[in-house]
């Protein structure tokens, strides 16, 4: 019955995206049939400069992602007008919102491209490499498009795992099982397998960003994590390469070092196949590459990456210790800025980094959950508050998509950012919220995503004991000033 109602409403609100004196809407926000999405891949790909203009293709939850060659061949102003909710460039990244369609977009798009998934097209426009020159404005942006291009493909297995970890904590909560019963200990050890041996699952994400050979990402990253190299450090055991020190650090469940070392590996590797005999390529470019990546990585890379990482959680924790309950605020309201400039998915690092430094993050994840019920809410109440029969029915849909799966595009596009209000209602809502979470120090103990299933990442004992309750109280505050504010600010006759 459920399924039937939101299906209906469904229809509905595809009325009135339809109806005449909403065409902005219409524009924004209009679904792609399903007979056309190999008409719309043709046509994206025609105004971005065809395939051969395209490094990495890869998708999030509502976007199309492409790193191209040249970003002056994208005409932005023609695939405004095609069937999608918006377009723009972060950094390097041209990002297509597509919607709750993006699985059937992309799959017709590589096909249309004939691109594999997350493919890397090496020919460049002009026949010669496509590798970047190495200026400062192309390592910081290709850090920031390799951190973002490695982490999404990464999201499934973090969220998995998130919820096997949320399963264990309830099955002992609730006196079902004990810590240390066969079924806890063996989900908690597959669990905690996603994010101890991160660095190999992210080398092979990164080799295959940045066109490297992806089996030597991968080994890069699991030397990083190797029993008797993590033994000597946990011991203080001096190490050294050529005579160059080790820097000792734990490595696990870290993202940053592992994808900084492939992506210089990236250009050594080329750099070398390029200058070997091609009857040898094959034996001398792995070798050769691992000699030279071996002193990098353990030396100077990754005890960078792993400084940064450290310098993310620190910089959080001061933050917080500083400025807590305003700096939960005050993001928990920015959130869906962060949304609209497709940054949302470059704070993952940080929310993990916060976790594998102090067991929780305080104020990353917290925020992204306020603010998708806090979103959601002002949905609801512009649903509640209009007599147009036809967007009441899509702000309904909307607010299921923010508080059930955790989307909050088409809310964010079709209504709160389109009547404004509803959007200033949303964002008073998640800063109240987040006051109280900043105040009380409730933050989420693992990685979950922003939905309503994301409550069980909250429940904890000892230290954290209280941390759920917090949870439901922050959550309800949010979803109480969401709702009075919007329904006060917003005035159904000027939309």
């Amino acid at each position: 019955m459920a399924s039937a109602n939101l299906m209906n409403s469904y229809k509905r609100a595809q009325i009135y995206l339809r109806t005449k004196d909403h065409a902005e809407m219409r524009k924004s926000m209009k679904r792609t049939p399903k007979k056309n999405y190999d008409e719309l891949s043709r046509q994206i790909l025609e105004e971005i400069g065809g395939k051969d203009n395209i490094i990495n293709c890869a998708h999030c939850i509502t976007r199309l992602r492409l790193n191209l060659k040249d970003k002056g061949l994208a005409n932005l102003e023609r695939i405004k007008s095609l069937s999608v909710a918006g377009v723009q460039f972060t950094g390097d990244q041209l990002q297509i919102i597509i919607g709750n369609e993006i699985n059937e977009v992309y799959d017709a798009f590589i096909h249309t491209a004939g691109l594999e998934r997350e493919a890397v097209v090496e020919e460049n426009l002009d026949g010669e490499s496509s590798r970047k020159n190495l200026t400062v404005k192309n390592i910081f942006s290709s850090v920031i498009d390799g951190i973002v291009g490695c982490v999404i493909p990464l999201l499934p297995i973090l969220i998995a795992s998130g919820i096997i970890k949320a399963i264990v904590l309830i099955l002992q909560q609730a006196h079902i099982a004990a810590a240390d019963s066969p079924t806890c200990l063996t989900l908690n050890f597959v669990a905690d397998a996603a994010f101890y041996f991160m660095p190999v699952i992210v080398g092979g994400f990164a080799a295959k960003k940045f066109g490297a050979n992806t089996a030597l990402g991968a080994m890069l990253g699991a030397s990083l994590i190797h029993p008797t190299f993590v033994s000597m450090v946990g011991e203080g055991t001096s190490l050294s390469v050529f005579g160059i020190p080790v820097y000792p650090a734990g490595y696990s469940s870290t993202i940053v070092p592992i994808i900084l070392s492939v992506w210089v590996m990236s250009y050594i590797e080329n750099f070398i196949s390029r200058h070997s005999p091609k009857a040898l390529r094959s034996l001398i470019e792995p070798v050769v590459t691992l000699l030279v990546m071996i002193p990098l990585t353990f030396c100077l890379l990754a005890p960078v990456g792993a400084m940064l990482s450290t310098g993310f959680a620190n910089a959080l924790t001061w933050l917080y210790s500083h400025f807590g309950f305003i700096t939960v605020a005050l993001f928990s309201a920015a959130i869906p800025w962060v949304v609209m400039c497709g940054m949302h998915v470059g704070t993952v690092p940080i929310a993990i980094a916060a976790i594998a430094a102090t067991g929780i993050d305080r104020l990353m994840m917290p925020c992204f959950f306020l603010s998708n019920f806090a979103q959601g809410t002002a949905c609801l109440a512009v649903a509640i508050k209009t007599k147009d029969a036809n967007l009441k029915s899509f702000a309904f849909t909307s607010a299921f998509s923010n508080i059930v799966p955790g989307i909050s595009e088409p809310g964010m596009y079709g209504i709160t950012l389109r009547y404004k209000t509803p959007m200033w209602g949303a964002m008073i809502g998640a800063a109240a919220g987040g006051l109280y979470f900043g105040i009380t120090g409730t933050g989420s103990l693992t990685f979950l995503a922003p939905n309503i299933f994301a409550f069980a990442g909250y429940i904890g004992s000892g230290e954290y004991a209280g941390n759920f309750t917090n949870a439901v109280i922050g959550v309800i505050i949010a979803l109480a000033v969401s709702f009075i504010a919007t329904m006060a600010l917003y005035k159904p006759e000027s939309q």
